[in-house]
């Protein structure tokens, strides 16, 4: 049977990845000189209550080649295929320590795909990949899988503070001082190795309605969850209107890791989807 890899930006919860026999590859979230792998040493509840309580941003880290020749050589420890499927190539340097690694072990049969997303939306491709590999798919199959489900996974979110953008260089302080000021969220779509803004709303109702109007445009669904960053209450305000464009199903609430939450900040919420063909 192929064993399938993936990395802890999937944000598959652990006892989910236990039941389909998913090992995860812990990355690196570093407070100050405190240093933690990801959904490891750091739930996520801890993680948003050190966030909120730190003066400073923290950073992450990918794992290194080793730790995936690690993490590769056990999944195949009895000599069976290994596919990691991990963060999209253009989000980070994690995808290319991935590939190194794979490289470096030819004598093993390692493949890594590029799944082009983050969070759920890797995670819902990786347990799809993970169940047909129970039912007997080759490397071969589950590649031609990813190739299909790609084009048709996607996560939508809103952020409810662009302070920690800005803590992390990626928005300028005149920019988040105006955002608050003014109360806007953003609307933001990973898709395709992609981070694109969808919309600007103004203050957290209209922000949650604007994103119910986004889910509606990409229903129906094959899969759906509901993502949040310490937002448990708003999440299940989502996933409960959300059930309407699911055949009444209210989506599983997950919440959000580390590297994530760093970016994100508290707040967000947001879905993941596999749309139907």
């Amino acid at each position: 049977m192929v064993r399938i890899v993936t990395d802890s930006t999937s944000d598959i919860p652990r006892p989910m990845a236990e039941e389909y026999g998913i090992r995860v590859v812990p990355a690196i979230v570093n407070f100050g000189l405190e240093s933690f792998r990801e959904g490891v040493d750091l739930s996520p509840s801890e993680f948003f209550a050190r966030l909120v309580a730190s003066p400073t941003l923290p950073t992450t880290s990918q794992p290194s080649v080793g730790e995936f020749m690690e993490a590769y050589a056990e999944a195949g420890r009895s000599g069976e295929p290994v596919l990691g499927i991990h963060l999209g190539s253009t989000f980070s340097g994690l995808y290319d320590a991935a590939r190194l690694a794979s490289q470096s072990m030819p004598e093993r049969a390692v493949t890594v795909y590029d799944s082009g997303l983050l969070s759920m939306g890797l995670g819902l491709m990786v347990l799809e990949a993970a169940k047909a590999a129970r039912r007997g798919a080759t490397v071969e199959q589950l590649l031609r899988l990813l190739d299909s489900l790609k084009p048709r996974t996607r996560v939508i979110a809103v952020l409810d503070t662009l302070e920690y953008l800005r803590k992390g260089g990626r928005l300028s302080r005149v920019s988040a001082t105006l955002g608050r000021m003014l109360s806007i969220r953003p609307v933001i779509q990973v898709f395709d190795n992609r981070l694109d803004q969808l919309a600007r709303t103004r203050h957290r109702m209209n922000s949650l309605n604007r994103l119910l109007e986004f889910a509606q445009t990409h229903a129906p669904f094959d899969h759906l969850v509901v993502l949040h960053a310490a937002a448990a209450n708003a999440a299940d305000w989502v996933a409960e209107r959300l059930a309407r464009l699911n055949s009444g199903v209210k989506p599983a609430i997950i919440e959000a890791g580390s590297v994530i939450g760093t970016h994100a900040g508290p707040g967000a919420v947001g879905f993941a989807c596999i749309t139907r063909r």
